[in-house]
C-alpha cells in the first residue's frame, strides 16, 4: 500500500517516520518532496590508474561545499549528492525516490518559439503559469520504460505523461466556498479521483497571457486581423459595412475607400504599386497591398510568426480585428471565429491561448441555403476581457460572472510507454506551460535519481536512519546548474505486509551505511569476503 498526504503527516507526527528538517509544504498527495542538500563528493579520478573495490575508496572523491551558492555539474560529469533532510523509517515501511516526466514530443511554449520537450536544455527559457519567462533550472536523462498514461482535458486537449507527472487541480471539494483551493496531484492519483459521482473532480486553472517582446511589426496587428477577417485574398478589399471598423483603419494609418460599384466594398490603404519614372517598371510603394505581397500572404492567408510572438497588446489587437470583421458574441457571452482553412483556425486557436483563455477548436461543415461547401473550422472562447473594439459587439460581451478560467480532466488513459524526460524550473510556484494549449503543469525533479548502494532497485530499507546519497549525472552538452534546497525528487512510502524480520541497522547485516550524512563514498570492501 502507496501511503497518501494523510498517512504520511501521520506517520510524522507519531514519530513512526522521522524527517528532519520537516517542512509541510512539501508533503504531496502520495509522496514527499526531498531537497538537495549543499554538499557534494566529486570523483578525482587522475589519483588511482584504476579502482580496487577491496581498498579504501575515500580518496577518490573529494567532499565540495556550496553553501550559499551554486555547483555546476558539467556534461559527462558523475557526482554523489545527498538530501538535506535525515530520513528514519519503521520496520514496516520501505520507500523509493521517485521522478516525474513528461512525453519527449509535448510542445512546449518558450519565448523563442515552439519546442519538445526533447529539445529543452538547462538554462532555456520557458513560460510560468502567469505567461512570465522562467528558466530551465535542471533536465533529467531520458527514461525509458516508464508506466505512461494520456491526460485528456475537456477542450480536446491530450498528452502524454509518466504516472508521476504533478498537477496543480481543484477538486470538487476544494470548490467549495468562496475560495478555490488547488493542491498537487499526480497523474496516478487524478486517474483514481476522475470523478466524484457524476462530476469530473479535476479542474486546471488557465495560464495567463503569455509574454513576449515588442515587435516591429510591418503592419499594424488590428489592420491585418481585420484583412484575414473580410479581406479579399488576393487583393486589399475588404466587405465592411461597420463605420466603426473604418475610422480604426483610419486611425491606424491605412484609410479605406468606397468602390463605387459596390456599397460595402472597400479598398485599404491606396494602390499597392506604381510606375516607376526611372525603369518604367511598377514598384512597391510601402501601401497595405505592396506590405501583404512583400509578407507572402496575398493568395496565402495566415498569420506570420512575428505576430503570434508579439507583445500582449500587440496580439490582442490582432485578435480585436478578426473579431471585428469575421467574430460572433452570443447571449451567453461566448465568442468565436469560422474560417474554411484549417490553417487559419490552428492559429486562431494558438492566438486565443496564448492570450490567456480557453479555446475549443472545432470541425463542422460550410453550409448555404442547402449546400454543403466543405468543410469549416470554429474557434469558441469565452473571454474575461474586452476582444473587440466595435462597440455593438463589445456591448454583448459578458462583464460579470463565471468565466472559463478552468480546464476538466475528463479522462485518463494507459497508453504504451514512450521515452520521457523531467524539467526543474525556476518559477516560485514551479509551474511551467505545455501544449498548443499553454496548460500549467508542475515542476518536475531533476530525474530518475539513483539512490547509491541501498539496493538495485533504489529501494531504501526498513529502519533506515540517515540522510540519501544520490548519484547525479549530466549526460547533456552543456552544463546543469545545482541550487542548494532545490526539490529534487519525491520520498514514496510502501508498507510491508508484515514488519521485516531482520531490518535495515539489524548486527548480522552488516549495514555499512546506516547513520550516513552527506554524500557518502562506496563501502563495498566491507562486503567483500574476507581473506
Amino acid at each position: 500500500m502507496v501511503l497518501s498526504d494523510r498517512d504520511i503527516r501521520a506517520a510524522i507526527a507519531k514519530g513512526r517516520i522521522v524527517i528532519e528538517p520537516f517542512d509541510d509544504a512539501c508533503v504531496q498527495p502520495a509522496s514527499l518532496d526531498i531537497r538537495l542538500d549543499d554538499q557534494f563528493r566529486v570523483f578525482r579520478s587522475s589519483r588511482h590508474a584504476y579502482i580496487d573495490l577491496a581498498e579504501p575508496l575515500d580518496d577518490i572523491t573529494e567532499l565540495v561545499s556550496v553553501a550559499g551558492s551554486r555547483f555546476i555539474l558539467h556534461p559527462g560529469e558523475f557526482v554523489l549528492g545527498s538530501t538535506r533532510e535525515r530520513i528514519r523509517l519503521p520496520d514496516d515501511l520501505v520507500s523509493r525516490v521517485e521522478g516525474k516526466a513528461l512525453a519527449l514530443d509535448t510542445w512546449m511554449p518558450t519565448p523563442a518559439g515552439w519546442k519538445q520537450v526533447g529539445e529543452i536544455s538547462p538554462g532555456d527559457l520557458v513560460f510560468d503559469d502567469a505567461g512570465q519567462p522562467t528558466r530551465v533550472r535542471a533536465v533529467s536523462p531520458v527514461m525509458a520504460g516508464r508506466p505512461c498514461r494520456e491526460v485528456v482535458f475537456s477542450d480536446g486537449t491530450k498528452l502524454v505523461t509518466d504516472i508521476d507527472h504533478q498537477w496543480v487541480t481543484t477538486d470538487k471539494r476544494g470548490r467549495w466556498g468562496r475560495e478555490r483551493r488547488a493542491a498537487v496531484v499526480t497523474t496516478e492519483e487524478i486517474a483514481r479521483t476522475l470523478r466524484l459521482g457524476r462530476e469530473r473532480n479535476h479542474q486546471v486553472a488557465l495560464a495567463g497571457p503569455v509574454w513576449y517582446p515588442q515587435r516591429d511589426l510591418v503592419i499594424d496587428p488590428y489592420v491585418l486581423g481585420v484583412w484575414l477577417g473580410d479581406g479579399t485574398s488576393t487583393t486589399v478589399e475588404v466587405t465592411c459595412a461597420e463605420a466603426g471598423i473604418l475610422e480604426e483603419l483610419a486611425a491606424a494609418g491605412y484609410p479605406a475607400v468606397r468602390k463605387p460599384s459596390r456599397a460595402i466594398t472597400y479598398r485599404v490603404g491606396g494602390a499597392g504599386h506604381r510606375r516607376s519614372t526611372s525603369t518604367g517598371r511598377f514598384e512597391g510603394n510601402g501601401s497595405l497591398s505592396s506590405k501583404l505581397r512583400a509578407m507572402g500572404l496575398m493568395g496565402n492567408k495566415h498569420i506570420p510568426d512575428d505576430y503570434l510572438h508579439a507583445a500582449i497588446e500587440q496580439r490582442t489587437a490582432l485578435l480585436q480585428g478578426l473579431m471585428d470583421t469575421d467574430g460572433y458574441v452570443d447571449c451567453l457571452g461566448r465568442c468565436g471565429v469560422t474560417t474554411v482553412s484549417e490553417r487559419l483556425a490552428e492559429q486562431y486557436y494558438e492566438l486565443v491561448a496564448s492570450l490567456g483563455f480557453r479555446p475549443k477548436l472545432a470541425r463542422k461543415r460550410a453550409m448555404s441555403n442547402g449546400t454543403d461547401h466543405g468543410p469549416a473550422f470554429e474557434v469558441q472562447f469565452t473571454p474575461d476581457r474586452p476582444v473587440f473594439r466595435l462597440r455593438r459587439k463589445r456591448a454583448r460581451q459578458k462583464v460579470r460572472g463565471m468565466f472559463h478560467r478552468f480546464r476538466a480532466i475528463v479522462d485518463v488513459r494507459e497508453v504504451q510507454s514512450v521515452p520521457v524526460k523531467c524539467l526543474e524550473v525556476a518559477s516560485p510556484n514551479r509551474l511551467f506551460l505545455v501544449t498548443r494549449a499553454f496548460i500549467p503543469t508542475h515542476n518536475s525533479s531533476l530525474g530518475r535519481l539513483g539512490l547509491l548502494i541501498h539496493s538495485t532497485a533504489g529501494f531504501i530499507d526498513p529502519a533506515w536512519d540517515g540522510h540519501i546519497t544520490l548519484e547525479l549525472s549530466n549526460v547533456n552538452t552543456i552544463p546543469i546548474t545545482l541550487y542548494p534546497g532545490m526539490r529534487i525528487g519525491q520520498l514514496s512510502f510502501f508498507e510491508l505486509s508484515s514488519p521485516a524480520e531482520r531490518p535495515y541497522g539489524s548486527p548480522e547485516l552488516g549495514s555499512s551505511y546506516q547513520g550516513q550524512s552527506g554524500p557518502t563514498p562506496s563501502r563495498y570492501r566491507l562486503d567483500l569476503p574476507k581473506a
